[in-house]
């Protein structure tokens, strides 16, 4: 999990809002996601069917 602390900067500083936001921006992390489950794609099962009917298919008689 991530923990952020909040850091207030020294007096003094010359820091510009620009800088500042540029700054966090690369010390944040950013969170990884839930679940790389792969999705359903309706496209995908063409293969399957196609490899499945050359399968089953009749085969062709033998010429004698």
């Amino acid at each position: 999990m991530l923990t952020q602390e909040t850091i207030h900067p020294i007096e003094g500083t010359c820091v510009t809002p620009a800088e500042y936001s540029a700054m966090t921006a690369l010390m944040v992390e950013t969170e990884a996601p839930v679940s790389d489950a792969p999705l359903y794609a309706p496209e995908d099962i063409g293969g399957g069917l196609l490899l499945l009917g050359l399968l089953l298919s009749p085969k062709p008689p033998k010429g004698r």
